[in-house]
């Protein structure tokens, strides 16, 4: 390519006009607290994206290539999902999604909003599945809200894993002298019959954090974002030590389970996966790799 030919591209890249800013996505229209929440969410979603791609090819000692996903959804949302595969973290996938409208009560980012999800499927049944989520919605009132959901979900893993797990959240809440107990997740050694049939069974190490209190400031922000790194680091440490750990038929059975469960979670139970986010997203970034029945 001659000078002047490349020139001119980088004219036309410098120069291309910036998409206008629409629903979700409108920086302008915040407080200067939530502006600030707003950009350190976009910094904290491209930073936990190179250490977790970084991490998925350090335990599966590969490089594997990315599968990506892009889907723009008339009214509902942007969505950007990527996966890698592998012989330990035989399933990892990243979803950021950036919301077109507002559907009560869950979803409320009318001005501005961001929603990430990592979630990994291990190849070794001792190690459950990683499920962490973190969202930021400004609704179309101005009111700003903070979610998040962390845990691994539930197999015959090693009572240490579940300790070192719960230790390395409680260390953060300590940290911030909040309360740990009031945030733990709840929804886990449920039985899997009546109301929560359909529901995932986690292993009560992680947390969940939506509701009052949550606000879209400074200080929470900065919680939540330490207890998401704390989670998918300390997991990433129970993915590599587990790597090559002996299995039994039990719990290649308990995975099986927890595999099914999961599915049947996003399928039946889940009030965002059934109702608002489609089908091809979801199921793209944190579908089981294989689900037995």
């Amino acid at each position: 390519m001659t000078k002047t030919r490349c020139a001119l591209l980088l004219l036309l890249i410098v120069f291309q006009p910036a998409r206008a800013a629409g629903p979700g996505d409108q920086l302008d229209q915040l407080t200067p607290e939530q502006a600030n929440v707003a950009r350190r969410m976009l910094a904290f979603i491209d930073g936990t994206e190179k250490s977790f791609w970084s991490n998925v090819d350090r335990v599966n000692h590969s490089q594997a290539g990315i599968e990506p996903l892009l889907l723009d959804v008339p009214g509902n949302g942007h969505y950007e999902v990527r996966v890698k595969r592998g012989a330990v973290a035989e399933k990892a996938g990243i979803m950021v999604v950036t919301t077109g409208i507002e559907k009560p009560p869950f979803v409320m980012g009318g001005r501005w909003n961001r929603f990430l999800e990592v979630a990994i499927h291990p190849k070794n049944p001792r190690v459950g599945m990683l499920h962490a989520t973190f969202v930021v919605q400004i609704s179309d009132k101005g009111e700003g809200t903070i979610g998040a959901t962390m845990d691994m979900m539930k197999v015959n893993q090693p009572p240490e894993d579940l300790a070192f797990m719960d230790a390395r959240v409680t260390e953060v809440f300590a940290r911030h002298s909040v309360d740990r107990e009031r945030w733990r997740s709840k929804a886990c050694n449920k039985p899997n019959a009546g109301p929560w049939k359909w529901h995932r069974d986690g292993s009560c190490t992680g947390v969940s954090m939506y509701g009052a209190g949550m606000l879209a400031d400074e200080q929470t922000f900065t919680l939540v974002s330490e207890l998401y790194t704390a989670v998918v680091d300390a997991y990433f440490e129970i993915l590599a030590k587990r790597a090559d750990a002996d299995y039994s038929a039990d719990d290649l059975a308990a995975q099986d389970f927890m595999r099914r469960r999961w599915l049947e979670d996003q399928l039946f139970w889940d009030m965002l996966a059934r109702n608002f986010v489609p089908y091809e997203a979801w199921s793209a970034v944190n579908a089981p790799p294989v689900v037995k029945y």
